[in-house]
């Protein structure tokens, strides 16, 4: 019974979440931070670069380019250093390796595990490489660490959801609906509390980014089609039209000036705008399209997860198929708009420096 409440959950909120669990703790993000240490060569630090990365994957955690907060980093001590009296000279160098993974914004380690490692070579850069081809990524002491790890980060977004949420609300109160996508995106599916708190903040400034943008859109098709009422406004104002959302609240505005615009456009000049109106409404085809490949993508992650639990389901199915013909609608469609928003999220990560998150 305890798990139909959780899928019943999920229809609600994400399909993905259904305990809190290990498995859960592996979805949380870790990024890499690539070591910088101007005395090791380039192609060392590439191959330990790489290493840190199979570390993330093979432990079961993203690395995404949207949560930057959390991140996998070292450093590199030599402990011993011996070039022998062989022929050719070998260099030999015992090298401890520190992992960390800390809080870049906050500056607050969440674990640490040194690793000792040893690398022969012709030259020091072939001894590196042999000391961090030598590391394990599937260590257990390293994998201990990033387990302890995933539960002080977890514990950090169960203590901190409300403040996270508070600043999300005041960066859209600010016009920053962007940026307050990105702090909601970086919250992890680590408990159906959390997750719940997120999606619903993410909605709710999802429809305000796009409602704000809707406006400040038609005030600028209104004002292009007032002072220019001929071909040139209309196309200049069909160009911000277009841009609106097709679930912004203002879209009954935006239909009443498409057909002032077409009421008042004279015939020499009607093909012109009828042109412009069909590449509108060629754009809004495709915003729909889009969006409904979102809620497939969703319906059909559902229906994966409904068949791991198959057995529970045949149980309860009476009770199952009434909750999710219940919810079902809405969830889909509040899924989609999650999936947008993390697109937002991306395009605003992109653009800003790993350390620099708080400006």
């Amino acid at each position: 019974m305890k798990k139909i409440l959780f899928i019943i959950s999920a229809l609600i909120f994400s399909a993905n979440i259904y305990a809190q669990s290990l498995d859960d703790m592996g979805r949380l993000a870790i990024h890499v931070q690539r070591p910088h240490n101007n005395t090791i060569p380039q192609e060392a630090i590439n191959l330990l670069e790489e290493k840190m990365h199979q570390i993330i994957t093979i432990n079961g955690i993203s690395d995404n380019s949207i949560n930057r907060r959390f991140a996998l980093t070292s450093s590199i001590n030599i402990i011993k250093k011996n070039i022998t009296n062989t022929s050719p000279a070998r260099v030999v160098q015992t090298l401890e390796i520190t992992f960390y993974v800390q809080d870049i914004i906050d500056k607050k380690n969440f674990g640490n595990i040194s690793i000792s490692t040893t690398g022969i070579g012709q030259n020091v850069n072939k001894s590196f490489i042999m000391a961090f081809s030598n590391l394990k990524p599937n260590n257990p002491q390293i994998k201990e660490m990033l387990n302890n790890s995933k539960e002080l980060i977890i514990s950090y977004y169960r203590t901190n959801i409300d403040r996270i949420l508070s600043e999300a609300d005041l960066l859209a109160q600010q016009g920053k609906y962007n940026k307050a996508l990105f702090i909601l995106a970086q919250i992890p599916d680590v408990c159906t509390d959390c997750t719940e708190k997120s999606y619903k903040k993410t909605i709710e400034i999802y429809y305000k980014k796009i409602d704000s943008e809707g406006a400040n859109l038609l005030q600028l098709a209104q004002m292009a089609w007032s002072s220019s009422p001929n071909k040139s406004g209309a196309s200049t104002a069909m160009q911000y039209l277009s841009n609106i959302h097709s679930m912004a609240y203002c879209q009954t505005e935006v239909e009443k000036l498409i057909q002032e615009i077409k009421a008042k456009i004279k015939e020499d000049e009607r093909k012109a705008w009828e042109f412009e109106l069909q590449k509108y409404n060629d754009a809004k085809l495709r915003e729909q399209r889009d969006f409904e490949f979102r809620v497939r993508q969703y319906e059909e992650r559902e229906a994966k997860e409904q068949s791991r639990y198959e057995d529970e389901l045949a149980r309860e199915q009476r009770n199952f198929e009434f909750e999710k013909h219940r919810f079902n609608q809405e969830h889909e469609k509040n899924m989609a708009i999650i999936s947008a928003s993390r697109e937002v999220a991306l395009e605003f990560a992109k653009n800003i420096p790993n350390t620099n998150l708080k400006e």
